[in-house]
């Protein structure tokens, strides 16, 4: 009985294995986790694990770990996995959150849920009496209105409804956000911001979406049970991180900062996919310069639009 629980919990959580059987795994600390060269060459991909680092490649494909880094190169794109992988006696193994709420989804599109999608949602981080963050010529509030219309501007373009938050210097409640995305009926929510660090250096781009029930968000604290709204969306919330964060580092150059989990207020109401990214630090002058210059803005428009047209095609309905 007791084997066939197993067999019946591979089955359901690596439906892409032609033998789940074989996957090796086991419990630390009350987290399951699977052999990690089982999963992938289960999954027919080339395996060369090197010391400290285990990589995956098939055909376009691939996955870095580095020993002792929540941090793995998905495609060329950083993601912080959810759990610390293990490595242990020359063997790694993997979270099962991990491959079934972050893996699965971006190696395989196919089982992220079709959809058609015809409206997007834009969210204007802050406004009005909120700021944001400040910088030493801008306010967050400014560059994300400045962002978020030139966005608009391009999906329009391309034939898409759009929903804003706001197009005007006022304030929306966080907790008024989610309602207005369900009312839009729009069918994909992207959240702008910018972020900030006491330590002016640092720069770059990272795109946020949901954390999972039952797991810790990327900057630590508690895991929690609390399944939200914007759970039900979990596989096309990754996958629509993974290909904006794609989009928007090839059209601006800009420091990969990875894609990160957060239980964020705008993001646990929303019943599509949905992502928030912080497109820049107005902390570091020159990339506050950038982020106020009417070019890098448009770049940064156009890899949000193009994120959202890969999404697109990734899970359009099929006839």
């Amino acid at each position: 009985m007791k084997l066939l629980r197993i067999f019946l919990l591979a089955a359901l959580v690596f439906p892409c294995l032609a033998n789940a059987a074989k996957i090796r795994q086991k419990v630390v600390n009350k987290k399951s986790y699977c052999h990690l060269g089982d999963l992938f060459s289960g999954n027919r991909f080339a395996i060369a694990p090197k010391g400290k680092n285990f990589l995956a490649v098939k055909r376009r494909q691939s996955c870095l770990f580095t020993v002792k880094q929540r941090r793995v190169s998905v495609n060329g794109v950083n993601l912080e996995l959810l759990n610390l992988p293990l490595y242990e006696n020359g063997s790694w193994w993997l979270s099962v959150p991990d491959w079934y709420k972050g893996l699965r989804p971006l190696l395989y599109p196919a089982t992220v849920p079709r959809q058609r999608i015809t409206s997007i949602f834009i969210d204007m981080g802050h406004g009005g009496n909120d700021p944001g963050a400040i910088g030493k010529i801008s306010k967050e509030k400014d560059i994300t209105l400045h962002v978020g219309r030139e966005v608009a501007k391009m999906l329009k373009s391309y034939g898409f409804t759009v929903h804003l938050t706001r197009n005007s210097d006022i304030h929306v409640p966080l907790n008024q956000i989610g309602t207005k995305q369900q009312r839009s009926g729009s069918d994909l929510f992207v959240s702008i911001h910018v972020n900030a660090a006491k330590d002016r250096s640092i720069s770059g781009i990272e795109t946020f979406c949901l954390t999972p029930a039952g797991a810790a968000s990327s900057n630590g604290g508690k895991a929690s049970k609390t399944v939200f709204k914007g759970n039900k969306q979990d596989a096309g919330n990754i996958l629509l991180a993974w290909n904006i964060q794609n989009s928007v580092l090839k059209r601006t150059g800009a420091v990969d900062r990875g894609i990160k989990r957060a239980r964020f207020a705008v993001l646990k109401d929303i019943t599509v996919p949905g992502v928030l990214v912080e497109i820049g630090f107005i902390s570091n002058n020159a990339e506050e310069r950038r982020l106020n210059d009417p070019a890098y803005v448009k770049k940064i428009s156009a890899g949000i639009v193009d994120g959202i047209a890969a999404f697109c095609r990734s899970t359009k309905v099929r006839r």
